[in-house]
């Protein structure tokens, strides 16, 4: 596997759990648990975005 598709392949991922936690978000019944899965959904796109940046 090539670098750059660990890259991509990293991206997806972290893309994938950020969409999880945003779900979870929004199913969640308190407000200190909705706060923690959207910290944890802003800080994998935040992640996802990093890496998209390397590829190009």
């Amino acid at each position: 596997m090539s670098a750059r598709a660990k890259i991509d392949n990293l991206v997806k991922v972290k893309t994938q759990l950020a969409e999880k936690y945003e779900r979870l978000a929004a199913e969640a019944n308190s407000k200190p648990a909705r706060a923690k899965a959207m910290r944890r959904a802003k800080s994998f796109r935040q992640q996802a975005s990093n890496l998209s940046r390397l590829t190009c």
